[in-house]
Order: C-alpha cells, then structure tokens, then sequence
C-alpha cells in the first residue's frame, strides 16, 4: 500500500488527480454493478456523463486509460465491464467521444465475454490485442473511430 501511495505522489499533478478521480469512479461503477441491475447502471453512466463534444483527443483518452489501470489496481473485483463504464464516465464528463463495446467469444466455454472503452481511435479499457477474439454484441456511446471524426 505504502509502494502505491508513493507512486501516486510522484505523479504529475494532473495525472494524479485522473488517478485519484478513476478510483473513486471505479469504486462507485464496481458496488453499482453488484447491486444494480446493468439497464440501471446503465441508465446512471448516461445521465451522470453529459454530453459528448465532436472532437477527441489522443492524450487525454491514453491520461484515463493509465489512470483507470491505476485504480484497477485498488479496487477489488474491477473486471472489464466496470472499468469501461468508469472509462466511459471520465471522458464524456470531459466532454470527449467514446464508445463501451461488449461482445462474446463465438467459441467459449463457458461463456467468454468482454468490454472495452475506445475514444480519439484507442482502446482506452480492455487489451486491443485480444478484441479480435470477440464478436460485439452491443454499442454503447459514440462513434469515434479517427475517421469518423470531425
């Protein structure tokens, strides 16, 4: 804990902030997802992430993804599916695109299943080199592929 703590001092302030925003985030997302039902949780992300702005920016969707890691790391049961929602919530309360994918493994047993955040074309949550091993079932969000951009 100590190490951590440490860590997180050392950071910029404006990357610690994030860090700090991120874990209280995916703490709130985490405890949602246990006693919500996911259309509630789902509901919850949309009205508290505001609207999206036309244009996304590279820097800032790489400053969440570091800061989401970092809180993944303290808070217990943080899976891919709350911190794409805690992604999702960070960038569109900053006014930046993002888009929350969920699919399915066509092949897994039992039940293989994922989520991810993109936005400014990264994948901000959920390894992009495994995403081709899911086929989606549902798009949560913007389209904000780097040519679709504005």
């Amino acid at each position: 804990m100590w190490n951590r703590l440490r860590s997180l001092a050392a950071l910029p302030a404006s990357e610690r902030g994030l860090a700090l925003r991120a874990t209280g985030i995916l703490a709130f997302v985490r405890l949602a997802l246990w006693l919500l039902p996911f259309a509630w949780v789902r509901a919850l992300v949309d009205r508290l992430g505001g609207a999206s702005a036309v244009q996304a920016e590279e820097d800032f969707a790489r400053a969440v993804r570091r800061a989401v890691d970092r809180g993944a790391r303290s808070i217990p049961g943080s899976a891919c599916l709350a911190q794409a929602l805690t992604a999702e919530l960070m960038l569109r309360r900053a006014g930046r695109p993002v888009r929350v994918s969920i699919g399915v493994a066509p092949d897994g047993h039992p039940l293989d299943a994922h989520a991810w955040a993109e936005s400014a074309g990264i994948v901000v949550t959920g390894e992009s080199d495994t995403l081709r091993n899911y086929r989606t079932l549902v798009v949560f969000g913007d389209d904000c592929r780097p040519d679709n951009q504005g």
